[in-house]
């Protein structure tokens, strides 16, 4: 009787654990801009300093999750740390899209000039270099911790399906 409640209890944490996992995986397919080009580089920078409040919620989330023992916890804390530093330049990112909106823009354009900003005024915002950094970072991060999420869910939203993990 006590293996089974046991068994049962060890199922519902790795659910929870994959379920954690795939809300990021969901969480990094959406709000993570990809870019080719240099001057798409410079929006993907806005665009990620936008974002990295949402990515750091996704990963705390995960790591509330996570034992300290867990295969994830290590690369999903350093993501984490990573976001924490982007996510940081947020409030100053805002103010400086608000200072150059145009008269009269309601949320709604404030909020797309933040998520789509024009590769010029990023480069014109005074802490760009720094974010630039910072986001580099984060993508490596991120690119370190997308495999092993793909492990422990058994899929990768960038590819079709990958082989169910035993």
């Amino acid at each position: 009787m006590r293996w089974t409640v046991k068994r049962r209890r060890t199922r519902m944490y790795e659910e929870q654990v994959r379920a954690a996992a795939w809300r990021v995986q969901l969480t990094l397919a959406t709000r993570t801009p990809s870019s080719v080009g240099s001057n798409e580089a410079d929006s993907s920078v806005g665009a990620t300093v936008e974002h990295s409040v949402h990515i750091d919620q996704a990963l705390t989330a995960l790591l509330n999750v996570l034992g300290p023992n867990h295969a994830l916890t290590r690369p999903a804390f350093e993501a984490s740390r990573a976001c924490l530093d982007v996510s940081t330049l947020h409030e100053s990112w805002a103010a400086y899209c608000t200072e150059q909106a145009r008269p009269g823009a309601d949320d709604t354009v404030l909020a797309m000039d933040r998520e789509f900003p024009d590769p010029a005024r990023v480069r014109a915002w005074a802490r760009y270099e720094t974010a630039r950094q910072r986001a580099g970072v984060l993508v490596e991060q991120l690119a370190a911790l997308g495999p092993q999420l793909a492990a422990v869910t058994g899929r990768d939203p960038s590819d079709r399906l990958m082989p169910a993990t035993a």
